[in-house]
């Protein structure tokens, strides 16, 4: 399958624990070490008396936890992306001689077979499941009819996240390429501006995304703009130089479209993004 544009997204379950006793163990585990005595099938296996990989294996060991406080796809997804950022770490710390203590090499290797097993299951566990993350990550690892399943899902409510309208783009991107910018554009208005990883991630995979495939058809301004725009958040671009090369135009519409990128980042920045300022771009009458 084609890689796509966005690295792609995503979210344990334990079993049902009588509400009475959840409520007095789940206010006493002020610590990860509380957290594995209280409830050590969710630390077992783990490498929780090793220094390497400690916050991938903390942030994994809560999210269990939170699979036995509710059981639910969500969460058993989060477990299954957070297990798979605990197996890449541990694939390297496999790899680590210790000078001192040559058993935790085997412990490592423990660790991400274990980790290996885990994420098998829960990706057989989230096979039938109807949340769209969930389809959308089952297609990028190849299946097909999860593929069906995530594009009748387009024209409803359910994909309204930047995430999941980035992962339509991916799709369409060497099908349809005014559809991809539409879709791509659909996702900035759905950002809500705060920080976290569709900040890091999915709104500068867009925004590269938006100059690219404008680029490719022609669009010189609607590319120029978006490279501007990815300038005014802190994305890497072309040179001053570089673009005047790119993208001749007249000074004046330099300076006009420049306005408008301003105009358009601080829109992003803030989750106030709409599509107003790109019709004044189109609006734009080309200098006689």
């Amino acid at each position: 399958m084609k890689k796509g544009l966005l690295n792609n997204p995503m979210k344990l379950a334990i079993g049902a624990i009588p509400t009475l006793f959840i409520a007095g163990c789940f206010e006493s585990n002020r610590s990860t070490a509380q957290l594995c005595e209280n409830y050590p099938q969710i630390c077992q296996k783990l490498n929780v008396t090793d220094g390497q990989c400690r916050h991938e294996r903390t942030d994994l060991i809560w999210k269990r936890y939170d699979v036995v406080k509710k059981d639910s796809d969500l969460n058993k997804f989060d477990e299954l992306l957070l297990t798979k950022k605990y197996a890449k770490c541990m694939e390297l710390a496999a790899q680590i001689e210790t000078t001192t203590l040559k058993g935790k090499k085997t412990l490592r290797t423990e660790a991400l077979f274990h980790a290996y097993d885990t994420i098998e299951k829960l990706e057989q566990k989230l096979k039938s499941s109807y949340q769209p993350s969930i389809i959308y990550y089952r297609w990028t690892q190849g299946d097909n009819e999860a593929l069906e399943q995530f594009l009748k899902l387009e024209e409803t409510e359910y994909l309204n996240t930047p995430e999941l309208q980035l992962g339509l783009a991916t799709y369409y991107v060497d099908k349809d390429k005014e559809h991809t910018i539409k879709l791509l554009v659909k996702s900035l208005t759905l950002y809500d501006g705060r920080a976290g990883e569709t900040k890091d991630k999915a709104i500068p995979e867009v925004i590269k995304s938006l100059a690219t495939a404008n680029h490719s058809i022609g669009k010189l301004d609607d590319a120029y703009l978006w490279a501007l725009v990815g300038g005014e958040l802190g994305l890497p671009i072309a040179k001053k130089a570089q673009l005047k090369l790119l993208y001749p135009m007249t000074d004046s519409r330099r300076e006009t479209i420049a306005d408008i990128a301003k105009d358009i980042a601080l829109e992003i920045e803030d989750g106030d993004f709409d599509k107003g300022l790109l019709i004044q771009l189109a609006a734009l009458a080309e200098p006689k």
